[in-house]
């Protein structure tokens, strides 16, 4: 399971770094060509591809680092065994509506593809850049379930001090 989880980690990295990487040289090809009075044509809407896909794949990185957003407030006016069932809860709703997204989105894909509509200006099949949605929240799904497997695994006095409730 470690092993599957540091491939599908580094996976989320290298597609981040690279599809971000790729989408700043051809926004710069673009401008540059602009100047000339020319253009690639299909830069802006992969481009557009590009950073929605970034930004999804990277909210299932932020889900792992624990960078989401979180209301401390509210979890720490309880006592410490209900902060926990808290936070795994939460993590459980986390995990039960981008679920739901991803089969919606799975769905979506299906539709689509049924159609064979294509993109306007790369004209590829939009299946493929719409696959990103059941990607994306499929990957946050996995990513909640397995940060509250760690929650429930850890003992009390770990995870206050993780949470800052108590100070080392």
């Amino acid at each position: 399971m470690k092993v599957l989880n540091l491939v599908l980690n580094r996976t989320e990295e290298i597609f981040v770094s690279l599809a971000m990487a790729l989408a700043v040289t051809l926004a710069f090809i673009e401008v540059i060509l602009r100047q000339f009075g020319s253009s690639l044509g299909f830069t802006h809407e992969l481009v557009n591809y590009l950073l929605i896909w970034v930004g999804l794949i990277g909210a299932s990185i932020g889900v792992r680092e624990k960078t989401h957003l979180g209301v401390d407030i509210l979890i720490n006016a309880f006592e410490p065994k209900t902060q926990k069932i808290v936070v795994v809860a939460t993590f459980w709703l986390s995990a039960l509506f981008t679920l739901t997204i991803a089969i919606l989105g799975y769905q979506h894909v299906t539709d689509i593809l049924a159609f064979g509509q294509v993109s306007p200006e790369l004209e590829v099949p939009l299946y493929i850049p719409r696959l990103l949605i059941p990607i994306a929240f499929g990957l946050m799904t996995i990513r909640f379930v397995q940060e509250s497997i760690k929650v429930i695994k850890m003992p009390i006095d770990q995870f206050l001090k993780k949470e800052g409730v108590i100070n080392e």
